[in-house]
């Protein structure tokens, strides 16, 4: 029973044989955490947002999973969810510890984190990355950062770079999802839209015809 959690713990090396075998490590830690370090190949969705709604869309039934989490109860909680939208397949689960993860050998990644105050001249002045906005095609419509792409979450493809959402939740397990075909540079906007919004720049606004 999911509530029980009677989930075999797994070291990072046990996880690692896992994932060559196909399992999936879902990580469920907050964007900025995961961004800092993870295990290559993980995908991030945080407990945060829409949960299990994002797992159902993204992840297959049959798919084998191993949780990454902060704590026991993290867990606890990341697997009831999984089981309420059909993602039983759940083998085992690890709490996330750098120092031990990287005495076991483990290779681990990181992604760059930037902040639209830190960035704002460099994308005003023709950004020399290019952004991606993940939100649907309708938040897009609404209003962008000037000169992104819109490629919503599940339509991404691995040439983006700097991806954006509204406030880092779905950028996040985009920029996860590419780094698990992709070794290209790609970083997350973290504060998106709202960043932007918030330092009192303006949005593009597609015109129609």
């Amino acid at each position: 029973m999911p509530g029980s959690l009677t989930l075999r713990l797994f070291t990072g090396t046990q996880a690692v044989q896992e994932q060559a075998q196909g399992a999936l490590i879902l990580d469920t830690r907050p964007a900025e955490r995961f961004a800092s370090f993870h295990m290559r190949g993980a995908v991030q969705i945080s407990l945060a947002g829409q949960f299990a709604s994002w797992a159902a869309f993204l992840i297959r039934p049959s798919q084998r999973i191993v949780l990454v989490g902060e704590t026991v109860s993290d867990v606890q909680e990341a697997h009831i969810r999984l089981a309420r939208v059909g993602l039983g397949l759940v083998i085992g689960y690890m709490l996330a510890n750098e120092a031990r993860w990287q005495a076991e050998g483990l290779d681990l990644a990181s992604i760059a984190v930037r902040q639209c105050a830190n960035v704002r001249e460099t994308l005003q002045g023709g950004p020399s990355v290019q952004l991606v906005d993940v939100r649907s095609r309708a938040e897009w419509l609404k209003g962008h950062l000037p000169g992104a792409i819109s490629v919503p979450l599940l339509e991404l493809n691995s040439e983006t770079s700097l991806v954006y959402c509204h406030e880092g939740f779905r950028a996040t397990t985009a920029a996860s999802i590419l780094l698990r075909e992709s070794s290209s540079n790609i970083g997350i906007l973290i504060d998106g839209v709202e960043g932007w919004s918030a330092l009192g720049l303006p949005l593009e606004v597609p015109t129609t015809k």
